[in-house]
């Protein structure tokens, strides 16, 4: 009779364990496409109900007590997930890096005739103009008004270059420049995941092992894992129930369930400012428009002061290491050195025309006898910067001389040239020279460009953005596609087959009837014992 009980009590047992067995197939099915799931896989063991049983063979009968689920393995490859998190990273600093130079590309963009090497090319044509008609006043004004424009397009295009800079990272004084910036938006999102992982975490420190729950809750940790990683690059160290502990450049950031170091941002000018003693802003200051500080949140103290030269990856490694001119963007092409390029253009073009236009035996029209040539001097320029001079001009101050925008400023251009002045004829008002001598710099090759012409040098700023651009998409494909080989390979081995889930299905299908058909075998042998001994 206790035997029959015992077999009732085990295969009972062995129906219950199936079924959980279905159940967790019937999960690895319902969940094949859920994001960051990892299939599950029921390891059984032997039952025992008792304790010691010695050498006695009835009393080893008697312990068995069937089979038992001694856990629900998670199918997972560390070693994988590592690999993928740090590929991850690469490939969202260089999106975010393609981003920058997309940006940089269209506003350099002069498919409608709106950019700079259109204006270049329209100056030159009011300066070839002006070599045929020196004495037109109509020449004149064109010359100036081609130049105004030209101005006027490198203020614009070095203004959209501020703006790109400014979304990526603020523009390093303004508190709300720094709100409106894309990393503004990343580093909150990212101190928004360091809060969810440590809150996983937790759960994991209270949950069993080897359970369905503790399993769902490591995908979610793997999958915050993975989010985390588009941020910035990361290590990860796993520590006791499933839980871990996280670092950013060598910084713990969150550990079990503490989160030991929140991301804290703020401008340059800040930054600067905040130091002991303070570093003069901006001259002294060759960093990003914004710094980000590492802070443990619990005792509000800096863990490291500026960790942005430990974020080296991620979409936080691609905006702090491509929007500024520190040299760190891909082939060293971004926006500051296209500013650093337009500067120097700008600076270029004031120095050849103005030399030429003040230089001695350069003669103007006397605005007060138009019929009558007078002699330039230092005040003659055609393109000063902000102080109204020649000197520290850039992209975004060069402008035109206002002494040219009077009614008779016209007159200040110095078309004439005389290289001796024992041939000075002031009636020569058609005397072309100095104009001439302006329109052959279309093809003079300038050592402060590098030993190119201005339309040459602008040419290859922009051949160098687009070469860049051609050169960082090739990188982030290949990237693109070393990130989608191993995430099939992780697939593999960790998600779901429909085939195995099928076979596993029909074994525990097959071992749940046959403990059914014992049971049932068992329950009728009872039944006629009860039977007999009524």
């Amino acid at each position: 009779m206790s035997s029959l009980l015992s077999s009732l009590n085990m295969t009972a047992n062995t129906l219950s364990v199936n079924e959980k067995a279905i159940s967790v197939v019937s999960h690895n099915v319902a969940n094949m496409n859920t994001e960051g799931y990892h299939k599950q896989r029921v390891n059984f063991a032997t039952r025992n109900i008792a304790g010691a049983i010695g050498d006695n063979v009835n009393n080893q009968i008697r312990a068995n007590g069937g089979v038992k689920i001694a856990n629900v393995m998670r199918y997972n490859d560390e070693y994988l997930n590592n690999y993928y998190r740090t590929q991850t990273s690469e490939l969202s600093k260089l999106a975010s890096q393609l981003d920058g130079l997309k940006d940089l590309a269209s506003i350099l963009d002069d498919l409608e005739g709106t950019g700079i090497d259109s204006a270049l090319s329209d100056f030159y044509e009011a300066v070839n103009n002006l070599n045929e008609y020196p004495a037109d006043s109509t020449a004149r004004i064109n010359f100036i008004e081609t130049a105004k424009t030209l101005t006027s397009v490198m203020n614009s295009k070095y203004t959209q270059l501020q703006q790109n800079t400014s979304q990526a990272l603020g523009d390093g004084e303004s508190e709300e420049s720094l709100k409106n910036s894309k990393i503004y938006v990343q580093y909150t999102a990212l101190n928004d995941k360091l809060e969810e992982l440590a809150s996983v975490n937790k759960a994991l420190q209270i949950t069993q092992t080897g359970t369905l729950e503790a399993n769902n809750l490591l995908d979610k940790r793997d999958l915050i894992l993975n989010e985390i990683a588009e941020f910035t690059d990361i290590t990860v160290e796993e520590l006791h129930n499933g839980s871990v502990e996280l670092f950013i450049g060598g910084v713990s950031v969150v550990k079990g369930a503490t989160v030991t170091g929140e991301l804290s941002i703020q401008t340059a000018k800040s930054f600067c400012e905040s130091q002991n003693p303070p570093i003069a802003y901006p001259d002294d200051w060759d960093g990003e428009n914004a710094v980000i500080s590492i802070v443990n949140p619990e005792t509000n103290t800096v863990v490291t002061e500026n960790a942005n030269s430990i974020i080296t990856s991620g979409t936080l490694g691609g905006l702090l290491h491509f929007a500024t001119d520190n040299g760190d963007g891909e082939n060293g092409i971004n926006a500051g050195t296209v500013m650093d390029g337009l500067d120097r253009l700008a600076q270029a073009i004031a120095d050849v025309f103005n030399d030429l236009n003040t230089r001695e035996g350069a003669y103007c029209i006397n605005p007060d006898d138009t019929e009558k040539l007078i002699a330039t001097n230092e005040n003659n320029l055609i393109f000063v910067g902000a102080d109204g001079t020649g000197e520290g001009i850039t992209a975004g101050n060069i402008q035109i001389n206002s002494a040219l925008l009077t009614d008779d400023g016209c007159w200040n251009l110095a078309c004439a040239y005389f290289d001796d002045p024992a041939n000075f004829d002031e009636n020569a008002v058609g005397n072309a020279q100095n104009a001439a001598a302006m329109l052959e710099t279309r093809n003079q090759d300038l050592t402060a460009l590098d030993g190119n012409s201005l339309e040459e040098f602008y040419t290859g700023l922009v051949g160098k953005v687009a070469a860049a651009g051609s050169n960082l998409q090739s990188l982030y494909d290949t990237q693109s596609e070393v990130v989608d080989s191993i995430a099939s390979k992780i697939k593999d081995s960790t998600g779901v087959d429909l085939n195995e889930e099928l076979v596993d299905l029909v074994k525990y299908q097959t071992a749940y009837a046959a403990a059914a058909q014992v049971f049932n075998i068992c329950n009728s042998c009872l039944d006629t014992l009860m039977t007999l001994g009524g």
